[in-house]
């Protein structure tokens, strides 16, 4: 899965007031959260390597089928059912919602073939974009004004894919579209008043019952003989098991983004990448060139760039809001949910 972009960050953190201004212990749980959260999804191709044998469309369904069984029970726990419901009575929000289901459906797809034809660099090579993406889209289509450390990193950043271009021989469309999913999904959410984990919840739900229709129809029903994935217990455990860690992940960034400062997340996001890249160039030994270690060195001094102006930014808007942290921070807080 792709990292999550700072326009999530703001919709996790709409869904409930941020605790990052109450008490140090919960600041750090919400690090420890968000660090635990990134790092799973870094070390994501670990995984879905060993499945490198099972078509990726089928490994995209059972994740799929999977994350929504677990996460589904989760929520109605967490007392989200009313809100789920109140959702799909609203036509608007249930066309919104399937399209950005689609959106992810397309996302976890492309991941997962990315890992299975040993290019995992593209996909870290398009995550570490993915939140200078978020710029552009949001000065493109929602009118967002870019500070100027943002434009020269993204200008960096298009430097930096113009690199990895040399080195492959071509446009990495893969990274590309890696790269825009999120800022795309992120726009969709906006028009929506719908807090995240509602989001989330439908979007899986919607695509519940189409990836168990395929999963039926690839290894049952549409084959003369069953597939090895469809009957060997390892493979199945495994790709049961995809939609879990899929999950994982989901929840605990969730409470950590109710804990922790967009700031600190914004740099949290850059483990995902990073143990992408780890993965590729050092785990799997993927081709390399001398062109794409230039790209990722443009693309690493331009994140550096952004993360400095994120910290910028937050930091000068804390003196407008002072009162009010003052304010909550003598006010009691609910209990914290658990992860």
């Amino acid at each position: 899965m792709s990292p999550v972009s700072p326009n999530v960050v703001e919709s996790e953190n709409a869904e409930e007031p941020s605790r990052s201004s109450g008490t140090p212990s919960e600041e750090a749980r919400g690090v420890a959260l968000g660090f635990a959260a990134f790092l799973i999804w870094g070390l994501f191709p670990i995984y879905f390597d060993l499945l490198r044998d099972v078509p990726p469309l089928v490994t995209l369904a059972f994740r799929a089928v999977f994350t929504s069984v677990l996460l589904l029970p989760l929520v109605l726990w967490r007392g989200k059912g009313p809100a789920i419901l109140a959702t799909l009575r609203r036509p608007k929000y249930v066309v919104g919602l399937a399209i950005t289901m689609a959106a992810t459906a397309a996302s976890w797809g492309l991941f997962i073939w990315l890992i299975a034809v040993g290019h995992t660099l593209y996909a870290s090579l398009g995550n570490y974009i993915s939140p200078l993406a978020n710029v552009v889209f949001g000065a493109l289509f929602l009118r967002e004004r870019a500070r100027l450390l943002s434009v020269v990193a993204i200008f960096l950043a298009f430097v930096g894919v113009a690199a990895f271009a040399l080195g492959v021989g071509r446009l990495p469309w893969e990274s590309v579209v890696v790269a825009a999913v999120f800022p795309i999904y992120s726009i969709l959410r906006k028009a929506m008043d719908v807090d995240s984990t509602t989001a989330l919840t439908i979007e899986t739900l919607f695509s519940l019952p189409i990836a168990a229709a395929y999963i039926v129809y690839a290894g049952y029903l549409g084959v003369s003989s069953r597939p090895d994935w469809a009957t060997d217990p390892y493979s199945l455990t495994l790709l049961v098991g995809a939609g879990a860690l899929t999950a994982v992940p989901l929840l605990l960034f969730g409470s950590a983004a109710r804990r922790a400062k967009l700031s600190t997340l914004g740099l949290l996001q850059y483990l995902t990448p990073t143990g992408q890249f780890l993965c590729g160039a050092f785990l799997f030994r993927e081709p390399t060139t001398v062109y794409q270690w230039v790209s990722f060195a443009f693309v690493w001094v331009a994140l550096v760039l952004f993360s400095v102006d994120l910290c910028r930014a937050e930091k000068s808007s804390r003196p407008e809001n002072r009162a009010d942290d003052a304010d909550a921070a003598t006010r009691p807080e609910p209990p914290a949910d658990s992860a």
